[in-house]
């Protein structure tokens, strides 16, 4: 009996390991599971010695599944000649969260950056990311090509693509955040010119997709204003998700013996999260004898730890740098609750949300958007506006005192499980089905 033909996918993306951080993760569990669900995938992506990565993390290396066919090409990167210059730890993170946005520097390279590179300073790799595509495309007889961004300039190199290829091609754009509505743009010091220029990129890549994927609804609603041209079921929400096999190795992991709240990941100033640590402070003076403790492993900004510190106290708080994946899964076991930090108004679902969920910990989300209906629904832990402190305060105390008497935290596992990469998996395969 003759095998099932594979059909062929070729993914296109900036963030792919060595590179670290939340970006990489999506297409990464994507892939492993596309492949295991009789698609043949390739991976178009940079040489990570020419990339100009935010963070690296070698161990995600082992994550590739073997039968991905990962292809690297050269590419032009200001970031790194300006980080050579200034140092690594001066070139702005996603979100702007290393960087002193009130000092003149800093908007100045704000302003060169989203001026001089549009959509932003990755532009550099599209000339040979499109040469290197088009040659495996042809090779390989693809039939589908996914864009994923941020970088934004990756949806530029898929729309010279389909313009080149035509209908000969499925073209599906993957935006994991908003282009033109972030909540840091206003941080880039666009021009009008760059402005104008980034929206009229944004609607051609809109209308001229085949299809669209994003990963909730807030952000569908931000995309559907841009244009009249495209219609409510091209764009199909796919949240991001959580890898059962990444928690296999701590699924016997206890809490830490103190009361431990942590937060993992990165957080700027711009996040407005002034009234958790008024809540978290309210609760150690209140509770003078209890062993709390507040742990942050990641990007903070110094502005935000000395603000930390002033609140709850230098012997309740401790920051970690970011750490490999692995740990950060560590991280995430060893804590009684996770933070959930949104930026205000932005409808952003942080990749980690779903980890913390597997994690099997409670999770107290600041914001009530997108990510607040997915923790209610999968009883997971509990959401809160920045009016709220209240309320914030009384929920950390009950959970303080479920702490003391040793209740354990269960969430909904019925409702988690269809939020793990494989379950996502195959709703990617019913969009490629339709074309």
């Amino acid at each position: 009996m003759p095998t099932e033909k594979k059909e062929k996918i070729l993914v296109i993306t900036y963030y792919w390991p060595p590179s670290g951080g939340a970006g990489v993760q999506r297409w990464l569990k994507l892939t492993k599971y596309l492949s295991k669900l009789n698609f043949e995938t390739h991976v178009l992506t940079v040489d990570p010695e020419k990339a100009s990565y935010f963070q690296r993390d070698e161990s995600l290396l082992k994550d590739i599944d073997p039968s991905v066919s990962v292809h690297h090409t050269n590419s032009f990167e200001p970031l790194n000649i300006y980080g050579s210059i200034v140092g690594k730890k001066k070139v702005p993170t996603a979100g702007f969260s290393n960087i002193d946005v009130q000092t003149w520097k800093s908007r100045l390279v704000a302003k060169i950056r989203s001026n001089l590179f549009i959509p932003d300073p990755r532009i550099g790799w599209k000339k040979y990311a499109i040469k290197r595509a088009l040659n495996i495309i042809k090779q390989e007889n693809i039939t589908h090509i996914i864009t994923t961004s941020p970088p934004h300039s990756v949806q530029v190199i898929g729309l010279e693509l389909k313009r080149k290829l035509g209908e000969s091609i499925n073209w599906i754009v993957d935006f994991r955040d908003p282009w033109t509505d972030i909540y840091y743009y206003h941080l880039l010091q666009n021009s009008n010119y760059s402005h104008k220029k980034n929206m009229q990129l944004e609607k051609e890549v809109l209308e001229t997709a085949d299809q669209i994927i994003t990963v909730s609804e807030g952000f569908k609603s931000l995309f559907l204003k841009k244009t009249d041209s495209i219609s409510v079921d091209k764009i199909n929400v796919i949240s991001n998700a959580y890898d059962s096999d990444d928690f296999e190795e701590t699924k016997n992991d206890q809490p830490s013996d103190s009361f431990l709240i942590s937060y993992i990941g990165t957080v700027a100033d711009n996040y407005n999260v002034e009234m958790l640590f008024n809540a978290l402070s309210r609760l150690i003076t209140a509770n003078p004898n209890a062993p709390i403790q507040f742990k942050a492993t990641g990007i903070i900004s110094d502005n935000l730890k000395q603000i930390i510190i002033e609140k709850l106290g230098k012997e309740h708080v401790t920051f970690h740098a970011p750490v490999p994946h692995q740990f950060a899964i560590r991280a995430m076991r060893e804590a009684h609750i996770l933070l959930l930090l949104i930026p205000p108004k932005t409808g952003i679902v942080p990749g980690k949300t779903f980890e913390y969920m597997a994690s099997g910990r409670r999770i107290i989300c600041l914001g009530k958007e997108d990510s607040a209906h997915i923790i209610e629904t999968c009883q997971a832990g509990a959401s809160f506006d920045r009016n709220e402190e209240d309320k914030l305060v009384a929920y950390l105390q009950n959970s303080l005192d479920d702490f003391k008497q040793q209740i354990p935290f269960k969430n909904n596992t019925a409702e988690v499980v269809k939020y793990a990469w494989d379950y996502k998996a195959k709703q990617i395969t019913t969009l490629l089905k339709q074309k």
